[in-house]
């Protein structure tokens, strides 16, 4: 008689905490309690009668059957993963998940979700944000948008839009004794930027042959809505990244004092899964955003 397979849902909890060694982090990724990822390997280790994990002090090992465990159920996890991606089109509707930046759900995802809902009725699309691109393991998400290079493990990246920076300021800024008229006036006024990636005005400076200065004082934000609000507010002058930015230029409550500007390493990035790319739904998703980001 073959041997019953243990509770998909222990082995499913097990995987997790083996790729984060974290119960804690195991159990936000499938919306679980750390006590219930805890019992449920707890329950896996008693149902193989073998231990899977050195429980350390506030840290988890992995055991030597535990790593060979790991090795032999991931092939298998993702033929289980494979298999519901293929028969997702059939089904009468789809819940897909985009992870993307604060700034970038603001600034340009929601003024453009209506137009998704309208056209693709059949998928519920939920976003969730990161401050950055999330660990290709989680379950619960099924693409995502990010900065950088195009480098993630477990993401294949494909690039959504490239960025152009240059500073962007209040119009106010541009008058009075000390309003804005070469870039050797920046030196009288904040210079606002962005917690994470960092480096941008420096490149910026060099772009613009700017000799280096002190600012008035320098100021850092978690996200480029609330830099942008800020520069908008007359607090500084900021460092814009293209799209993002364009409808404060629109409406006329930021402009730029200079025409300079440079493109970085750095692009906006389109991330999905290889597993996932014959999903109807993932296909969908990916499409739209593209065609967005080509107008």
């Amino acid at each position: 008689m073959a041997a019953r397979l243990p509770p998909l849902g222990t082995i499913e909890a097990f995987a997790a905490a083996a790729r984060t060694l974290s119960f804690t982090t195991a159990a936000r990724e499938l919306n679980l309690t750390t006590s219930a990822v805890s019992r449920r390997v707890a329950a896996l280790e008693a149902s193989l009668d073998v231990r899977l994990f050195h429980r350390l002090n506030r840290a988890l090992r992995l055991t030597a059957a535990g790593d060979k465990y790991l090795a032999a159920i991931g092939p298998a996890i993702e033929a289980l993963r494979a298999a519901g991606a293929a028969i997702r089109p059939a089904a009468r509707g789809s819940r897909l998940t985009l992870c993307v930046l604060p700034s970038f759900a603001a600034l340009w995802l929601l003024p453009r979700l209506a137009d998704f809902t309208t056209s693709h009725p059949s998928i519920d699309l939920r976003v969730a944000t990161a401050p950055g691109a999330p660990d290709a393991g989680r379950g619960d998400i099924d693409l995502a948008v990010a900065i950088g290079t195009g480098d993630w493990p477990g993401w294949s990246a494909e690039r959504l839009l490239p960025m152009r920076c240059r500073p962007v300021c209040a119009p106010k800024l541009l008058r009075g004794p000390r309003g804005l008229k070469a870039p050797a006036d920046l030196r009288h006024h904040a210079l606002l930027g962005v917690a994470r990636p960092r480096g941008f005005w420096r490149r910026w400076c060099v772009e613009a042959e700017v000799p280096p200065f002190r600012p008035a004082r320098t100021l850092r934000f978690d996200g480029l809505h609330l830099l942008y609000e800020a520069a908008a507010g007359g607090l500084g002058v900021a460092m814009a990244f293209d799209d993002l930015v364009q409808p404060y230029l629109d409406d006329g409550r930021l402009v730029e004092p200079f025409d300079i500007s440079f493109a970085p390493s750095e692009s906006w990035w389109l991330l999905h899964r290889n597993r996932d790319a014959r999903s109807q739904g993932v296909r969908s998703v990916r499409r739209w955003l593209k065609t967005e980001a080509a107008r």
